[in-house]
């Protein structure tokens, strides 16, 4: 190397180290000095945070509860980035083939699933257990009562009633 390069190379290092603020203890670059970004730029951590607002929702969640009543168990459902699954509650019904009566599961759909989620599961088990109705709604303790969507009644006749006609003839 020639003497011109390590003059226009101690001249780079000196144009690096100009923005930077010195210790003056160690005589080495402060790690922790503010950046020099340039006019107009400011460090993010300079920036004021908004914090995004959360949407908090509360559903009963219960197993093998027919009715909500006040003493219920509710709780406050996790935040989930679907917006189908964001501030709803859910409530279903299903009928294992092995027991007399249905069981009625309450929760938040944000960790159940929505309606569809639902049926789609129950679609790949159906020779053990039946969906009698889904109902999703959206609200703090919306989860309160059970089917009432014409098409919740309607798959749950076809489960409970022509489904096993069909499979008898």
């Amino acid at each position: 190397m020639g003497e011109k390069d390590l003059a226009s190379l101690e001249s780079l290092h000196d144009n690096e180290n100009a923005d930077t603020e010195m210790d003056q203890v160690s005589g080495k670059p402060d790690k922790f000095a503010p950046m020099k970004l340039g006019p107009g730029l400011s460090p993010i951590y300079d920036q004021p945070s908004t914090p995004s607002p959360l949407e908090v929702v509360e559903c009963y969640a219960c197993t093998n509860c027919p009715q909500a009543t006040a003493d219920t168990f509710s709780k406050i459902c996790p935040y989930n980035v679907d917006d189908n699954k964001r501030r709803r509650c859910v409530v279903y019904a299903e009928k294992y083939k092995h027991m007399k009566t249905p069981w009625y599961i309450r929760g938040c759909a944000s960790e159940r699933g929505s309606c569809e989620d639902i049926r789609q599961a129950h679609r790949h088990h159906e020779d053990i257990v039946t969906l009698l109705s889904c109902h999703e709604c959206e609200g703090d303790r919306c989860n309160t009562n059970g089917a009432s969507s014409f098409s919740d009644f309607a798959m749950a006749f076809l489960a409970m009633v022509v489904t096993p006609l069909v499979g008898k003839h």
